[in-house]
């Protein structure tokens, strides 16, 4: 292209990273006026408190009507949209990790964690490698098959293992009910007990 530095980034680099960065302030200020429409509910809630404390409002019916509405509330968040992103930690940094031959596992746990879905760090983020899905920002991207994105078909080996987030780096299987029915004579679960589900950093 005439005009292009050598070596330089090329404008579909510097496209992604322009939509990248659009997306993520979108996401950002979608969860700001989630949180502050809580903090409206919760003023509100404040509000009525002080009335019943001035005898003006019958604290038998306020509490029946609040908890009936806290409950409506959380039925409505669960079914809302929402952007996760796991806790700001420098994934290179961390050094107490599980001891785990993983690759020697493989043809039996059959790489049942890559089942598991988490969110992304920002630094996860910024590097570009790792996947995520677009209808659920910032959580791991998974395939049709219910696999990680970047768990290879043939092998199940992690093709972004040097860039892998955190949460696979901390991840420890053995007392996973989900992976193993017993760790210590090596007997997997059973095929059916992983699923999608949620699978959180270690404190």
């Amino acid at each position: 292209m005439p005009g292009a530095e050598q070596g330089g980034a090329q404008p579909d680099d510097e496209l992604r990273g322009d939509l990248d960065d659009s997306a993520r302030f979108l996401h950002q200020m979608g969860m700001q006026t989630k949180l502050d429409l809580s903090d409206t509910t919760a003023r509100l809630h404040g509000l009525i408190e002080e009335l019943i404390a001035n005898g003006l409002v019958s604290m038998r019916k306020l509490e029946e009507r609040t908890e009936r509405a806290r409950a409506e509330d959380r039925e409505r968040a669960s079914k809302q949209a929402a952007v996760h992103v796991s806790p700001a930690i420098d994934k290179y940094a961390v050094t107490d990790l599980p001891d785990i031959d993983c690759a020697s596992l493989l043809s039996l746990c059959k790489a049942r964690c890559c089942k598991l879905t988490f969110a992304l760090s920002f630094q996860d983020l910024d590097e570009g490698v790792v996947r995520w899905e677009y209808g659920m920002p910032y959580m791991i991207r998974h395939a049709e098959d219910g696999y990680c994105v970047h768990a290879e078909s043939q092998t199940r080996r992690c093709g972004v293992y040097e860039k892998r987030p955190l949460v696979c780096r901390q991840y420890d299987c053995r007392k996973d009910a989900r992976i193993w029915a017993d760790w210590d004579n090596k007997v997997p679960a059973p095929d059916d007990a992983t699923g999608i589900v949620t699978l959180r950093r270690r404190k």
